[in-house]
């Protein structure tokens, strides 16, 4: 049916496409608010300073809601909440106490980025939660301090100086 209305009208047909070299070569940046993804966060008292390190599948701004309603409602469902009211430490807002440490989906990888993080900040004495929940782990322990030869120059003599 559309092929003979276009021959009785002597039309011809054209195809377009939007893969433009102007639209491969140019990149959109979509500018995305940084607590409107997922990933790996780490949250820092403001008192203490002593940091939690957790992971969301979620928006890190809901993850941050939730703490901060754990926290108001004297409630143990965030580890976090629960170490500020039994150390009557205060709350502070998101962009102050919230680090993103890594943006990724929820998966094997961001477990272990997340269990990495914990063992960082255990290894600084500086982690929030209970220290029945951290294991020595060599290969983390290489990854933070590794044994790397210390260069120590041999003593050397002077070189005379030419007359």
């Amino acid at each position: 049916m559309l092929l003979t209305c276009v021959c009785v009208t002597d039309l011809r047909i054209t195809f377009r496409t939007t893969h433009t070299l102007a639209n491969l070569l140019t990149h959109k940046d979509r500018a995305h608010d940084k607590y409107s993804l997922s990933g790996l966060y780490k949250l820092a008292c403001p008192d203490c300073h002593k940091a939690y390190a957790g992971q969301t599948r979620r928006q890190f701004s809901s993850r941050y809601k939730e703490h901060k309603t754990a926290w108001c409602n004297h409630s143990t469902t965030s580890n976090f909440a629960q170490n500020l009211i039994e150390e009557a430490h205060s709350f502070g807002p998101m962009n102050q106490i919230m680090e993103i440490v890594h943006y990724h989906k929820k998966g094997a990888h961001l477990n272990i980025l997340e269990k990495f993080h914990i063992h960082i900040e255990s290894v600084k004495n500086n982690h929030l939660i209970d220290p029945q929940t951290i294991h020595p782990n060599a290969i983390f322990d290489a990854l933070i301090k590794p044994n790397r030869p210390t260069f120590k120059p041999y003593n050397c003599p002077t070189p005379s100086p030419r007359l």
